[in-house]
């Protein structure tokens, strides 16, 4: 009989993380563009082999990645593990925090989205706009330019999968491009226990890791919260405080969702307080007030203060 060997099936596609021989550049306006044709961004399409498009889309986007590291730590922030306890050899989850943390009266926490690699709002903006609005970047100078100078967490529920080759974690969409023995075969199959981390091993642990142990760990205890959440981060972030909103009724004093749907105040669910307080959020929204089932539906009166709300 005949078979086909391994060594006669083609090898897997490399391309260097390395923008310049990507044939890309970062313009002065802080947009990624081709090379060879300025007026373009990204091309994922660069072949008829998906294997191909897939090995060279993250080659490019391990790019934007780190230089949207190199600017979140130039702006004074940190790459902290999870857990706690963990070292950069053990698997680990990273999370960025603000060197104020521990002294800060307030707190800004952003809960992405779970396909997001950590700090990305989008790769797409990153082309199309800008490195910095495709990013958290934009949040983080917003926010140090407040008076009152916030500390800054921006959690990770997307890189949840531990590599044990790279010693990193990564997402889903990063594992799938991660090194094969060929351009044919199957990806690396997950191990539920090798490839997880304790207390991030899905995005719900992973937030409520946040505010079970980072944040009264390294913050004050009687800091104040604004929590952002976006995309499926949203009722991540809904969930927790609904289930511990006792613990932390007197820290959370704002939340902001970006999401395409909202809860009504008996969808929320939770003990009454937390019910008031979801009701709160959308009170001084007008047209809103029906939605939240707040009352007899009469749109609610704008407030003619014009008060400018910070981030």
């Amino acid at each position: 009989m005949f078979r086909l060997h391994e060594s006669a099936l083609p090898a897997d596609f490399y391309f260097p993380a390395d923008l310049e021989k990507l044939g890309y550049y970062i313009t002065d306006e802080d947009r990624v563009r081709s090379i060879k044709h300025p007026d373009q961004d990204f091309n994922f399409f660069i072949s008829k082999n998906e294997r191909m498009n897939v090995v060279h889309r993250e080659a490019f986007n391990t790019c934007v990645r780190r230089n949207i590291q190199s600017r979140l730590l130039s702006a004074n922030l940190n790459l902290t593990l999870l857990p706690l306890s963990t070292t950069p050899a053990n698997p680990h989850i990273p999370i960025y925090t603000s060197n104020n943390i521990s002294t800060c009266s307030r707190l800004i926490l952003y809960v992405g989205e779970s396909w997001q690699d950590l700090g990305v709002l989008a790769y797409r903006t990153t082309t199309n706009e800008s490195i910095a609005s495709g990013s958290v970047l934009d949040l983080v100078r917003n926010a140090q330019e407040c008076p009152d100078n916030p500390g800054i967490i921006i959690a990770n529920t997307g890189q949840l999968l531990w590599y044990r080759g790279g010693r990193c974690a990564v997402t889903q969409k990063t594992w799938a491009a991660l090194p094969r023995q060929t351009a044919v075969s199957p990806q690396m199959e997950i191990d539920e226990v090798k490839n997880r981390v304790p207390g991030s091993k899905d995005a719900r642990e992973h937030v409520a890791y946040i505010f079970d142990e980072v944040i009264p760990k390294m913050a004050t205890e009687n800091v104040k919260i604004d929590v952002i959440g976006m995309g499926d981060g949203a009722p991540e972030v809904v969930g927790y405080l609904r289930a511990k909103w006792e613990r932390w009724e007197k820290n959370v004093q704002a939340v902001a969702l970006g999401t395409g749907f909202v809860w009504t105040v008996d969808e929320v669910g939770g003990d009454s307080r937390f019910r008031a307080f979801w009701g709160d959020l959308v009170n001084d929204v007008p047209g809103y007030r029906e939605l939240a089932n707040l009352g007899d539906g009469a749109p609610v009166e704008e407030d003619e203060t014009d008060e400018k709300i910070e981030i």
